[in-house]
């Protein structure tokens, strides 16, 4: 009676599905095993028959799995672009400040064949390489009819990013050097050089004479900086345990049991923050977040194929040490302070050659593509890395504003390119976020700035194609194998917000903008917004980002 209960309630769009894959195909159901997709163990079953050949009182598989990830991506930048000359011969005098940010923008482009009027463009800069090598050692206990319990422990034998120099199209002008990134330029050149030295652009836009005060504010107009190397093409390589997931699947309908009824699965998984976070200083591969899966999926065999499909919904929240969090419990600026949640929907189908149930043997092939999407949020991105390991890490707001000597020449331009990393007032390393340099320079503010790595990141879609395969010659082994391509849509890596407007009432001065300087900006100012790389005109982008995996599974069936 219960089973009669619980299939007068499955889902019609459920059986419209099934059913229609029923008609297309012309087949007619019978006892099968469940999909790859949807096949969970159990224990202490006898299948209702009361018969003792079928009597199953435990059931373990132990599943090694190795994967290895490779992925390719883009990474532009934007720019401004502003067909021939909108300035003329206008003084600086005569520009306000918006005008005079463009002017002295060194990227910007005045090509009419990129624009036809004053738009942003986007410039290409880096070109990103990743791989992941990780061991997967899965256990999967049946504990009652149609419910598992499952643990699985990752390690990370080799994670590492790469980032070079955008110089692959065969149009030599076209390629990027230090003679025209924004990213890594040339520190000097000489005179008359063409191309960008952060010497020169430094010398337009400071004066010697100035105060405090006025090389801060002659900040906005610098944009020469040199975020990390890139000459070198330098590689990252972390390694390590990866948090462990543990998850309850049960299913409220099992096709094997009953063969009138499609096997309907339930999920829960819960991802543990147990092992070190990847920060700077280390090599970690952990993320600090505790993360919940929740899972529904479904198939139905018809003869010799079976159809399926999933959902997912993943909400990661971050740890209490994890670099995603709030910064400053007294600012309300910061407008993202999770990592983003994601959810996916597949769709597939399992090709069976081949079916013994006497015998325990099973072969077949599995055409899966799922559909997904990430929110935004902070994260982990492919320029994390390189961000942490910045030569400008450590360095004080005093040493990177510029010093002259008794010629008027900048005797310090490699600390002036990393002026950057003191932007952004969560990078202090003091007990509260530098808001106001110009004010913590003349309290005699000594704070090393650090970068985190993390970024908040515009949401994306994701496109995946799978194609796998399994063998079980037997009860007690299974071998599994599988390729896939990821795509995800291009999407911002640098897109935190500047901050919020807070209540009058708690404001100095009151107004309704969000006050980047100034006594209000420790409590309306984001303390991740760096307008170096989080401004509009300065954002990274990345574009053509593919990862293809690759896994082989071995399991132990008991």
């Amino acid at each position: 009676m219960a089973r009669q209960l619980f299939a007068s309630r499955t889902p019609m769009k459920v059986w419209l599905i099934l059913g229609g894959a029923a008609l297309l195909f012309g087949l007619q159901p019978q006892e099968v095993h469940a999909a790859e997709f949807t096949d969970l163990l159990d224990a202490a079953d006898d299948f209702d028959d009361l018969d003792e050949e079928t009597w199953d009182p435990f059931d373990f598989n132990l599943e090694p799995s190795f994967r290895f990830d490779y992925s390719t991506a883009s990474i532009s930048r934007e720019a401004p672009c502003t067909p021939g000359d909108p300035f003329g011969d206008r003084p600086d005098s005569d520009l306000n400040e918006s005008e005079l940010r463009i002017r002295n923008n060194p990227r910007l482009e005045t090509d009419e064949a990129r624009c036809s009027e004053p738009s942003t463009v986007y410039n290409k800069e880096m070109l990103f390489k990743g791989t992941r090598a990780q061991l997967d050692l899965k256990a999967r206990f049946g504990i009652y009819k149609d419910l598992e319990l499952h643990v699985n422990v990752p390690y990370v034998f080799a994670q590492t990013r790469q980032l070079t120099h955008d110089n692959t199209s065969a149009n030599a002008s076209q390629n990027v050097s230090g003679a025209n990134s924004s990213v890594d330029p040339n520190l000097t050149c000489d005179p008359g050089q063409a191309g960008r030295c952060v010497e020169r652009e430094a010398g337009n836009v400071f004066e010697q004479g100035q105060t405090t005060q006025q090389q801060i504010d002659s900040l906005d107009l610098f944009n020469a900086y040199r975020y990390f190397d890139l000459a070198n093409e330098n590689t990252y390589t972390r390694t390590g345990f990866a948090e462990p997931t543990v998850g309850l699947h049960w299913a409220m309908f099992n096709d094997h049991r009953d063969p009138t009824k499609a096997t309907m699965l339930l999920g829960v998984d819960y991802t543990m923050p147990i092992v070190p976070i990847a920060q700077r200083g280390n090599n970690a591969v952990g993320r600090g977040m505790h993360q919940l899966d929740f899972s529904l999926a479904s198939s139905k065999q018809f003869n010799w194929i079976e159809p399926y499909f999933g959902i997912q919904y993943s909400l990661p929240l971050a740890s209490p040490n994890s670099p995603i969090q709030e910064i400053d419990v007294n600012n309300r600026g910061q407008v993202f302070t999770n990592p983003p949640m994601s959810g996916q929907f597949s769709v597939g189908t399992e090709f069976i050659p081949y079916e013994n149930l006497e015998k325990g043997q099973r072969y077949g092939l599995d055409l899966r593509f799922t559909f997904g999407y990430v929110s935004e949020g902070r994260d982990y991105t492919p320029m994390f890395d390189h961000f942490v390991n910045s030569g400008c890490n450590g360095k004080t707001i005093a040493e990177v504003l510029p010093q002259f000597d008794s010629s008027g020449n900048i005797t310090n331009v490699e600390d002036v390119a990393c002026s950057w990393v003191v932007r952004q007032p969560s990078n202090s390393d003091g007990p509260r976020p530098v808001y106001d340099l110009a004010q913590a320079v003349e309290d005699g503010n000594s704070d090393q700035f650090y970068s985190d790595g993390i970024m908040t990141v515009e949401g994306y879609g994701t496109f995946r194609g799978d194609f796998g395969f399994y063998l079980q010659p037997s009860p007690y082994f299974q071998l599994k194998g599988q390729v896939a391509l990821e795509h995800r849509q291009e999407h911002f890596i640098s897109n935190a917000r500047t901050g919020r407007d807070a209540a009058n009432a708690s404001e100095v001065d009151a107004d309704d903008t969000v006050d980047l300087e100034g006594a209000d900006a420790a409590i309306e100012r984001n303390p991740v917004y760096n307008p170096s790389y989080d401004s509009s005109g300065e954002r990274f982008r990345v574009q053509a980002y593919n990862t293809w995996q690759f896994m082989l599974t071995a399991a132990l069936q008991f």
